[in-house]
């Protein structure tokens, strides 16, 4: 398909911790300098999140720009690592569209909002009222939904507008019924995966000339299952790196 991301033998492509074992060890053996991608002054361990949530959030607002612009607005629903990302990116490559993040927890909306975001919402029924009215009734151009359960899903709907797109890039295991009626007409319904080796160098770039930055916990070997708890409890700001040399 030429791209990385849609392989049709993905499995025999992905890296070592994303479907297969290896990600936290001390070295990785790699079949091709192909894949290898210089960082210049980036710390590796800062940059290694690049891979992750800025390429799977690039590849979701790439597809989308040529439906942002001034006028236009777009919606990121759960703004953790992924949609943090997701707003800087808006921001750097959407020019004038205005950025709402949606979040039920007030910490991430103020992240969001100094990473460019022009309005926060707390999550619930007056938001998708709010933006309804932000709009003039027309909706969001792109909702990005970071979360993928059920009701950020019927959110998205709700807030599209026609001829928008409605992309689902959180992995919550939600449904969206799709029909006549529950979607806006002609509205595109996505579920992108990850990104391919040509968009991991456009976001390397991006993060050397300083446009996008991640919120960082680094954590020794040992100390992994912490990680992994205060992800799963929320506690975690941005992303955890897991550094195995020390």
């Amino acid at each position: 398909m030429g791209m990385e991301n849609n392989c049709e033998n993905i499995a025999d492509v992905r890296p070592g911790g994303l479907g297969s074992d290896g990600g936290m060890a001390p070295y990785l053996l790699v079949p091709s300098t192909r894949h290898l991608i210089p960082l210049g002054k980036l710390d590796p361990r800062d940059a290694a999140p690049l891979t992750d949530a800025a390429l799977t959030s690039y590849h979701a607002v790439k597809r989308s720009l040529h439906l942002l612009g001034p006028g236009s607005t777009a919606v990121v629903i759960g703004v953790g690592g992924l949609g943090q990302m997701a707003v800087q990116l808006l921001r750097t490559l959407s020019g004038a569209t205005t950025i709402i993040a949606v979040d039920t927890a007030a910490d991430k909306l103020k992240t969001a909002r100094e990473m460019g975001a022009d309005e926060t919402l707390l999550s619930g029924d007056d938001a998708t009222k709010r933006i309804r009215d932000m709009t003039r009734g027309r909706g969001a151009g792109l909702v990005l939904d970071m979360v993928g359960i059920d009701p950020t899903l019927k959110m998205a709907a709700q807030v599209a507008r026609v001829l928008g797109h409605v992309t689902i890039v959180g992995l919550g295991g939600g449904a969206l019924p799709v029909n006549f009626y529950n979607v806006p007409h002609e509205c595109s319904v996505a579920s992108p995966y990850w990104g391919s080796i040509t968009e991991l160098m456009e976001v390397v770039s991006l993060a050397q000339a300083g446009k996008i930055k991640m919120l960082l916990e680094h954590f020794p070997l040992e100390r992994a299952g912490e990680a992994y708890d205060l992800l799963h409890d929320g506690k975690i700001g941005g992303r955890a790196v897991i550094v195995p040399n020390g």
